[in-house]
């Protein structure tokens, strides 16, 4: 694994680089309402090891939290958005980073956000006249659905006016962010022309690269939900952002 640009304490955010003096595309990364777990790590060292700079934020210490999952998810879905546009920032004020392409990927809870950041309505209550994130892929999100435990101003996250490029990465066995909703409004935008794509994985539950006994796959069960790591399905989401990635980037 890389080691961070900068290591600070537990549980802040955490920078890695890439040897060199870049410029080099840089990845927000936004964790689960769980925080910040190995699998980031994980992700993080894929992503360096690939030429990225790679910031993971932590949206809960800062705000003297620990966990933020049902029902006492405080911490809104747009305060993570929030972080990540300040993460954005900070990138492009970095000589080693290429401004132009930053791009934010986010996790359950920090691919909700993920969702709003690539709307262009939403961006713009943050940005002014700023350019945004490059591209946002989005694993294993809370869409569109109208129920389960999340607060209702939780609920719905991905809009009619995506105008960042978008990868939605689902799991068909997810049953806890059901995919549904994700997979009929990613078509409907893709439809109409807006830079959209998604890829539903046949045998992949929610957090499929993140259910793990000391750091190998395992299966987890919480109340009616189900966990399955899949290291095999993990490799191939990470050959879809790759590819999503390179073709976007090569773009600006």
């Amino acid at each position: 694994m890389p080691e961070p640009y900068a290591r600070p304490s537990s549980r802040v955010p955490v920078l890695f680089k890439p040897a060199g003096d870049g410029p080099f595309p840089a990845a927000v990364l936004s964790h689960t309402c769980g925080g910040i777990y190995w699998h980031l790590y994980n992700w993080a060292e894929r992503l360096t090891k690939a030429g990225y700079v790679v910031l993971i934020v932590d949206h809960l210490g800062p705000r003297g939290r620990k966990f933020n999952c049902p029902p006492d998810n405080n911490v809104s879905v747009s305060e993570y958005a929030e972080d990540a546009f300040e993460a954005l920032a900070f990138l492009r004020s970095q000589p080693y980073v290429d401004g132009k392409r930053i791009v934010h990927i986010g996790f359950s809870y920090g691919a909700m956000a993920g969702l709003r950041i690539a709307s262009a309505g939403f961006a713009r209550r943050y940005l002014k006249q700023e350019p945004g994130f490059a591209a946002v892929v989005a694993f294993y999100p809370w869409c569109n659905e109208q129920a389960g435990l999340l607060r209702q101003d939780h609920m719905f996250n991905f809009y009619d006016d995506i105008n960042t490029p978008l990868l939605v990465l689902l799991g068909a066995q997810d049953n806890e962010a059901r995919p549904r909703s994700c997979v009929a409004q990613a078509r409907s935008n893709a439809e109409r022309g807006e830079p959209v794509e998604w890829k539903l994985y046949e045998n992949a539950t929610h957090a499929f690269d993140n259910a793990s006994v000391g750091g190998n796959p395992a299966t987890f069960q919480r109340g009616p939900y189900v966990y399955r790591g899949d290291a095999s399905v993990v490799d191939e989401a990470w050959q879809d952002m790759k590819t999503f990635l390179n073709k976007r980037l090569a773009a600006q």
